[in-house]
This record gives structure tokens, sequence and C-alpha cells, in this order.
């Protein structure tokens, strides 16, 4: 067994961290550019700024941060930065789970992993062409973070649902919220992961698949949740790229708060609410309703197959979660995303302008605009 890779750096307290996959589009055409070659050239000292498996996408990364505020000066800070540093090499910054209406297949970043990625997915790598959120909460222990794990995956559909931001695709208005999702439903190792009740059992599985060849490290697993080892903490992978940071801290607080509620839970034998404990047929179902419908799904919520609105069980987890936030600073951050469910998010902004132009590169510009205007401020 290569301990390194599976012993679990325990962290003391909840800590936060973000990665934001975020498109690089031609400012002027709005299309998706290959631009992450020349931007790495111009930024060798920033460890934040990091390629992906696709040329048009350039991954930030926070530092581990104490709480939501510190993330909040961190990420704002790194993304002003490399805006500015995309604007010098012509380049324009984008958030979304996917890119309108880009047509061309992705080109693979050369660099050995992304190049044996590719080699093993065949075609399927250059469909590649979508944009993910990623939110790190700190982890006591392995078994902690794998519990709270399959605690978590209930609630990954109110998760998919609050992020939603992919309703077109190749030129084509998909009818989904997020149709990120079900491009990536046709890969090998993305979506639900399975359940494990304590870190060994969660070693041995790794261990089999990588006697398998089926993975060489734990980031081989693309699941909608996975733990990082390394890191010490859970990785949430379930969302859409937000057009905001606004946004984004909005989501990150969200995970960062309940992550601490399910931890907590587990750990004083009590109960969650809203129950939300189900059969892995209904919770990939109900996946499926919330990448359609977003906000206005409706999703199965026990073995009865009883039905709620993804909005009144939003609203009731943030009513479980009030105590959680004011120890975790994040309320604040909680009552903007309950305003918001009023509102809509970004799919719908995106239909909106599309409805209203029948141009797909003006929800492009729309998308590049948003993020624009908010770093101004």
């Amino acid at each position: 067994m290569h301990n390194e890779e599976l012993e679990f750096v325990g962290s003391k307290y909840p800590t936060l961290g973000i990665e934001i996959e975020f498109q690089l589009l031609d400012p002027e055409t709005f299309d998706l550019a290959d631009g992450i070659l020349p931007l790495l050239q111009s930024y060798p000292e920033e460890p934040c700024i990091k390629p992906e498996f696709t040329q048009s996408t350039v991954e930030i990364n926070s530092h581990v941060c104490a709480d939501i505020e510190e993330l909040r000066s961190d990420i704002t800070s790194l993304v002003k930065e490399l805006k500015r540093r995309c604007e010098g090499l012509h380049l324009a910054l984008c958030g979304a789970g996917t890119h309108p209406f880009s047509l061309r297949p992705a080109a693979v970043t050369p660099l050995p992993r992304y190049i044996e990625m590719e080699r093993r997915m065949v075609y399927l790598a250059h469909t590649l062409k979508t944009y993910a959120l990623q939110v790190h909460v700190g982890m006591p222990s392995g078994d902690a973070a794998v519990v709270v794990m399959s605690l978590l995956k209930p609630y990954l559909p109110i998760l998919l649902a609050l992020s939603a931001s992919s309703p077109f695709w190749q030129g084509q208005d998909t009818g989904f919220a997020s149709f990120r999702q079900r491009v990536l439903a046709a890969m090998r190792d993305y979506g639900l992961p399975p359940s494990f009740t304590s870190w060994r059992h969660f070693a041995e599985c790794f261990e089999n698949l990588r006697a398998a060849g089926a993975a060489h490290v734990i980031r081989d697993f693309h699941w909608d949740i996975r733990p990082s080892p390394h890191y010490g903490t859970l990785e949430v992978r379930v969302m859409d790229v937000q057009p905001t940071l606004k946004e984004t801290f909005m989501l990150a607080a969200l995970i960062q708060t309940l992550l601490v509620y399910l931890q907590r839970s587990w750990q004083q034998n009590e109960p969650v609410y809203p129950s939300m404990l189900q059969h892995w047929w209904a919770q990939k179902e109900n996946c499926f309703r919330a990448s359609h419908l977003g906000v206005e799904a409706e999703i199965i919520v026990d073995d009865m197959g009883h039905i709620r609105p993804i909005k009144t069980l939003t609203r009731d987890l943030l009513a479980s979660l009030a105590e959680t936030a004011e120890d975790l600073k994040t309320a604040d951050w909680l009552g903007q995303l309950e305003a918001r469910l009023d509102v809509g998010g970004s799919y719908l902004r995106q239909q909106t302008v599309f409805a209203k132009t029948r141009s797909l590169q003006k929800v492009a510009a729309s998308l590049v605009g948003e993020l624009e205007a908010e770093l101004i401020e």
C-alpha cells in the first residue's frame, strides 16, 4: 500500500478553499480561446494560477482560508490580477459551466497527466468543455471525511440546482439548467461516489482500482465529492462555475456550513434535517432532475417515492443550518443565497438574455460583463 498517498492529514479546523475553472475567451468574438500556455508564461511565480485539462481553461486556487471573509479577500485579489494579465494577452475571463456556442473540439493542455488522460478517453477528451467550481472543507480525519461524503450525497441535487449555469451547449438551447452535468455523465468516473463506512474501506477500494489500472492517484476519481487526503479536506465538485464571485462565495459558505453541520450531527449521533436518505437510484434520478429544471425541480426525498420542491428543501436546509452558520460567520452569505432563490441563478439570466436577443454571442458577452462589473466595483 502506498501510505503516503492514502494518509489523511486531518485538519483541526473546518478550513475553506476553492478552485474555480474559468473560461478563456476572445474578447471580440466571445468564443473560447486556447490561451492557457501564454497566460502561464506571464505567471511563472504564482502557484494559485494553474492549467487544466483543456487549453481554454484557467484554474484559480485559493489559499487555505480560516473562514469565508478570508476566502473572499483572497479570491477577489487573485481574480483581479488574473483579469489584468488576461487583458494584456487579449483574453477575457468568463464564469459558467459550459460555453454557449463554441463548436470546435477542445484542445488538450500538453502536460504528461493530461496527455495520458487524452490517450485513455480518446474522442471524449475533446468534449470536455466544462467548467466546475470545487469547494474544499477541512475534515478532522479520514473516517469523518468518508462518512460526511456519504451523508452529503442526497443533498447534491440542491447544490447542483443552486449553481446551475450551463443551459447552452454548442449553439443549442439544451432545455437543461446544468447541461455540464449531462456532458460529464458520459465519462467513466464522474457522478455520484460510492458510500464508504471508514477510511480503511475507502483505501481498500482505491488500492483495488489502482491494481486494476483504473486509477493511479486519488485525483483520478472525478466524483461529485471526493476526499483529498493530502489537504485533509472533503472536496465538493458538483457545482457549475458561477459568473460572479458573489455567487461563488454564497455557495462556498453554504458548503462549509453544510459539511460542518453534517459532521457535528454524525459525531453527536443526531438526525439531520431535512431528512434526505434514500437509495442510489433515487439520488441519481434527483441529480438528473436538478440538472434539468434547476431550482424548479421536485426531487425524491424518501424510499416511498415522495417528492418535494428543491426551493422548499433549500429553505428548510438553511433553517437547519442557522446555528452552525452563526458559529462559522456564514449567516449573511446564506441569507443572500435564500433571497436569490426567488430571483433564480445564472441559467435563468442566460436564458433571459437569449430570449431578448436571440444571440448566443450576447449570452457569452453578458457572462463576461457580469464578472467585469463586479471587479470594477
